[in-house]
């Protein structure tokens, strides 16, 4: 037991800030151009552009490594790297270097999601994986309700951009000592599966089911406030509606993981979830009044949550929990690979169409998510 509350603590305060971190540059993304002398929010989307490329590549890698020298140790190392280079960012006052830096920061950050995929299915059984990464990724949802507020205060009260950079970085710095000094007892496969695993027809359509949902994902995590503002003039610092959603998304993810532990048909939900997520786009590009653009951003994200869990929890059931972290490296490799091409591809979209038809494009995201886990689905029926 007390393993596992290790885990969900720890777990927690990684997801926090590894989504954290990322969505201060998103509400500070004005005062970011500012700093950068930029005037186009296409070429201020390489900045998140490259973090998600060095995110990407290291996904597959830290999942053996995770595996091999222990998920703990290898998320410590990471939360540690990426805090410095998250100080660092703001210090650049050269866009191309800190393109270099942010791409740098993504290596870093690579293997902590795996680590803690594979942390949470060696101290959970199968059937309470759902709600035990409901409560984690409540965690990482709950962080853009939070920082972006605290690094806006903290822009108001010191004048300073750096501040708020600093002070995730030292928590994360801090979180990183705390998991590479775990004493817990973890399983380390040295007999790891070969990488042709992931050249099979069932893990091709695994990954692009991941690359559908972090598109989705990081089109809101990386453009929401810019949407608030372009639509309605709502800047980023108005509560309710920087961080409504989140706090939803948030309470929710809890509420869906124990719902998948129950009835265990993470199939059938997901795939019910991406209807809702479709009809929901559809609302939000034809929504004029914000409270009710609010309310189906709110529906949108909530509904990612049982997706998200649900593609954790066929993580570890593909190849086996010893395999956990090195099949979480291959998902979330795909689905960075729509992390690198959301932001790009939605900026330009709305400069080119517009925001309303931007959304109504995007409809097509969650009906190839639908089309995935039909697919997924009969695998687990089949293996039943």
């Amino acid at each position: 037991m007390k393993g596992k509350i290790s885990i969900l603590i720890l777990g927690s305060i990684a997801t926090f800030l590894a989504l954290g971190d990322r969505y201060v540059i998103s509400s500070l993304y004005l005062e970011l151009m500012k700093h950068y002398s930029l005037h186009s929010t296409v070429i201020f989307s390489f900045l998140f552009s490259s973090f998600y490329l060095g995110y990407t590549i290291t996904q597959v890698p830290g999942g053996r490594l995770a595996q091999k020298y222990g998920p703990s140790r290898v998320a410590g190392i990471s939360m540690i790297a990426w805090s410095v280079l998250f100080i660092l960012l703001p210090i650049t006052h050269t866009f191309s270097v800190s393109i270099a830096t942010a791409f740098i920061l993504g290596v870093s950050q690579g293997p902590i999601f795996l680590s803690v995929i594979y942390l949470v299915r060696l101290f959970n059984r199968d059937r309470e994986y759902a709600t035990a990464s409901g409560i984690i990724g409540a965690a990482g949802n709950i962080s853009p309700a939070i920082i972006p507020l605290a690094s806006l205060g903290f822009i108001y009260l010191t004048g300073n951009l750096e501040i708020p950079f600093v002070f995730f970085g030292l928590l994360g710095i801090a979180g990183g000592i705390f998991f590479v000094s775990m004493r817990t007892k973890e399983t380390r496969n040295d007999h790891l599966r070969n990488f042709r695993t992931f050249l099979t027809k069932r893990f091709i359509v695994f990954g692009l089911s991941f690359l559908v949902y972090d598109f989705f994902f990081y089109v809101f995590l990386t453009w929401f406030p810019y949407f608030l503002r372009a639509r309605f003039s709502i800047p980023p610092d108005d509560f309710l509606f920087s961080s409504v959603p989140w706090i939803f998304m948030s309470g929710t993810a809890v509420l869906f993981g124990i719902l998948l532990d129950r009835i265990n048909r993470d199939g059938m939900i997901s795939q019910v979830s991406y209807v809702l997520v479709a009809i929901s786009v559809v609302g939000m590009a034809l929504s004029r009044n914000p409270f009710l653009f609010l309310f189906f951003v709110a529906v949108g994200l909530s509904f990612l949550n049982p997706i998200l869990i649900s593609s954790w929890r066929l993580s570890t059931r593909l190849a086996g929990e010893e395999n956990s972290s090195f099949v979480g490296g291959w998902m979330n490799f795909w689905g960075n690979v729509g992390g690198i091409l959301a932001p790009v591809i939605i900026a330009s979209l709305d400069e080119i169409v517009g925001l309303t038809k931007t959304f109504l494009i995007s409809v097509i995201v969650p009906i190839i998510g639908l089309g995935t886990w039909i697919i997924m689905s009969r695998w687990k029926f089949d293996e039943e």
